[in-house]
């Protein structure tokens, strides 16, 4: 539990190796764990949703909510057209979105995701620019001074942007300022820009400010439910798609 504290996320194999037990006794621990409200466990280790700093290990996050990344990447797939350039960060919603444009015709992707890179290494239907740097083990992608200045150099037609917290006053909010940074150059260097998140980032603030809200002008999410926010986003004339949207006489409780 102090690693999970520490870290934010914990994997299994990694600790079957330092504790020296089986896969079984690891799992059955973080079910123990979790039963008792101290973490969320998830297919190949557990997590813990709090803190300002908190980034979570991207094969952990990978296996969360994968149903609703996978319908967000549908649909932000239908809004691509053969020929256009398309940013994607690192996060495991645009990974989502990368496997339906690795099947599409004539698209070049932009992104410092080492999981994207891979999604696309078998298509020779579209083209991947990938900016290279520092890589970041936890995240799996590229950061630093040389993926700034290649992203910086590089303008899209449109790009898919996710983040760690959205909050009204706070704007929208990364856990760490190398990843938010480079998601800040995606947005400014777009002609459509979508931030594309599940309902959980609602009302959460992290460490690093992205920037506000001007910088997106649509959100792609699973489900907005919070008529507050719906009608602060059409003020701002910043359309929202859901993705899950809830059928004819569902209700939510």
């Amino acid at each position: 539990m102090d690693l999970v504290t520490r870290n934010k996320s914990v994997i299994v194999k990694e600790l079957c190796v330092l504790f020296d037990v089986t896969g079984e006794t690891i799992r059955k621990d973080l079910a123990v764990l979790e039963q008792e409200g101290k973490l969320i466990k998830t297919y190949g280790g557990a997590y813990v949703p709090d803190g300002v700093r908190n980034e979570i290990d991207a094969s952990i996050r990978e296996s969360v909510l994968t149903d609703v990344k996978d319908t967000i990447g549908r649909v932000c797939a239908g809004l691509v057209r053969e020929g256009d350039t398309v940013f994607l960060d690192d996060s495991t919603t645009c990974l989502s979105i990368a496997r339906y444009l690795s099947l599409m015709t004539g698209v070049m992707v932009v992104t410092n995701s080492l999981m994207i890179a891979q999604v696309f290494a078998e298509s020779r239907s579209s083209t991947l620019l990938l900016a290279g740097g520092k890589l970041d083990i936890r995240n799996q992608s590229f950061t630093g001074e040389d993926a700034r200045e290649l992203l910086g150099r590089h303008y899209a037609d449109l790009c898919f942007v996710s983040c760690r917290g959205l909050d009204r006053e706070a704007g929208i909010t990364d856990g760490s300022e190398e990843s938010g940074a480079l998601r800040r150059i995606m947005l400014q260097h777009s002609k459509r820009r979508y931030l594309v998140v599940d309902q959980t980032k609602l009302d959460q603030i992290n460490f690093y400010r992205i920037g506000g809200f001007e910088l997106f002008s649509g959100v792609i999410i699973d489900q907005l439910e919070d008529a507050g926010w719906r009608r602060f986003l059409r003020e701002l004339g910043i359309s929202v798609t859901e993705t899950t949207a809830k059928k004819k006489g569902e209700t939510t409780e």
